[in-house]
């Protein structure tokens, strides 16, 4: 987790960095995850929170195996996220997401009918209805 956290902080904020479950019990803002990374179909090895220069809450989360991972976020249907190679990154302020795309980051979406603006690509994920783009939305 710590150096998932550096690398955020390369590029934005994650400061008083907490694992999951002792973030979750502390009562500050909900992060993403709490539920998702008890749950094996997700494939997360470990869930940590930290919270960005805004005071939002940004979780980050230990993928090693990203088709698992990919695989619960088409099931879900509902989820974005940000991805490395083998960890994941939710914030939830609009400015921190655009400031972690800037650090090549992609942004993996099942949503069929997303679609990118001018200048930006996407490339298949690992799973059949998803993709991975240098384009975030506006949040």
């Amino acid at each position: 987790m710590a150096s998932i956290a550096s690398f955020v902080n390369q590029h934005a904020a994650c400061m008083d960095l907490a694992p999951g479950r002792e973030y979750d019990a502390s009562g500050r803002s909900a992060a993403w995850g709490a539920k998702e990374a008890q749950d094996p179909s997700w494939g997360i090895a470990e869930r940590a929170v930290c919270e960005d220069r805004f005071a939002d809450a940004v979780a980050l989360l230990k993928v090693p195996d990203m088709k698992t991972f990919q695989a619960a976020v088409k099931e879900d249907g509902h989820a974005d996220f940000l991805v490395g190679r083998d960890f994941a990154v939710v914030p939830v302020n609009g400015r921190t997401v655009h400031d972690l795309a800037g650090a090549g980051l992609k942004f993996l979406t099942c949503d069929p009918d997303f679609r990118v603006s001018g200048g930006y690509s996407t490339d298949r994920a690992l799973v059949d209805g998803c993709v991975l783009s240098n384009y975030v939305p506006a949040a």
